[in-house]
């Protein structure tokens, strides 16, 4: 009886030190587009979040790879499943397996982790472009359709947001690969193209370099941009906003993505987080975890599937 009691001491100790072991190395977190975009800045404000309130025994390093999102989810999805990888990604990891599926990434390739807030979009031009509205820039690309040049990351969010606008105006633009947030602000500032989307927090940071929103894709008007219409009010019938959604690659221990769950979900309650996401970036604190966030997955896949479908069927 007493050696029976040992094993299950033993037992219970060691599946105690092993649920406690984790993270036993620096973790590293990828992040598939340039600095300075909306899913970077949120990373790093989790990050910074996590490391002063010592939520984790192990430091954390975000990795940004620029270019397409896909080269970055690659990268997380082949990485080892031993509890120190992580992707952070959005919207663009369900529907860029429609849009290009030769790119060879699906969020069902991936541990869901968490969903950690989210944000909604700005159409933008440059300041000095001719189109005064949305009104304008849309009857301009039905004027001549396939000209004007809409900056998208193809497959992701601004891509995603590009193709609400045609299907609800009748407008027409020409996708031209860019990338993530901050190579499409260089390179509508550099006059490679004529317009895109950008996050709240983006257009938040850019703004000063030259940019102009034409409308946003939110509920309702940002106090922070008081003049710029949602595209609800110019009777678009559409809100488009996206959540931050974090993965393991497949295979990784239940004890680390439940760890790194409920960091997450610890540090989207801090006060200084939360003051950030909403005054200062206009972007939402809602969380999710576990079967809830499988869940959402899933309906937020079936929901933005025929709009992707639309995308390719016009490229």
């Amino acid at each position: 009886m007493k050696r029976i009691f040992t094993l299950l001491l033993a037992c219970c100790f060691s599946t105690f030190a092993a649920a406690q072991a984790w993270p036993d190395k620096p973790i590293k977190v990828v992040v598939p587009f340039g600095p300075g975009g909306s899913s970077d800045l949120m990373a790093r404000l989790l990050q910074k979040t996590i490391e002063n309130d010592k939520l984790l025994t192990q430091p954390m390093a975000i990795v940004n790879v620029k270019g397409h999102f896909s080269i970055g989810s690659q990268q997380a999805k082949n990485a080892a499943p031993d509890g120190t990888n992580f992707l952070v990604l959005h919207l663009a990891l369900l529907s860029g397996e429609v849009v290009d599926p030769s790119k060879g990434v699906s969020y069902r390739d991936f541990e869901p982790v968490a969903m950690t807030g989210g944000f909604c979009l700005h159409h933008v031009v440059r300041d000095d472009a001719p189109w005064k509205s949305l009104d304008d820039l849309v009857n301009a690309a039905k004027a001549k359709p396939n000209t004007i040049l809409f900056g998208v990351n193809i497959g992701a969010l601004n891509h995603l947001g590009g193709g609400f606008l045609e299907q609800a105006t009748g407008a027409n633009f020409r996708f031209v690969q860019i990338g993530g947030g901050s190579l499409n602000y260089a390179a509508l500032k550099g006059s490679q193209t004529q317009t895109t989307m950008l996050s709240s927090s983006e257009y938040s940071n850019f703004k000063a370099g030259g940019m102009r929103s034409l409308a946003f894709t939110g509920p309702t008007r940002l106090d922070s941009e008081p003049n710029v219409p949602t595209t609800k009010e110019l009777g678009l019938g559409y809100e488009f906003c996206i959540n931050n959604y974090w993965f393991a690659p497949k295979g990784t221990p239940k004890t680390a993505i439940d760890g790194m769950a409920n960091a997450l979900e610890q540090a989207m309650k801090s006060p200084a987080l939360r003051k950030v996401q909403i005054e200062e970036r206009a972007s939402t604190v809602e969380f999710l975890k576990g079967d809830a966030f499988k869940k959402n997955l899933d309906e937020t896949f079936k929901g933005i599937e025929s709009i992707a479908r639309t995308l390719v069927s016009n490229k």
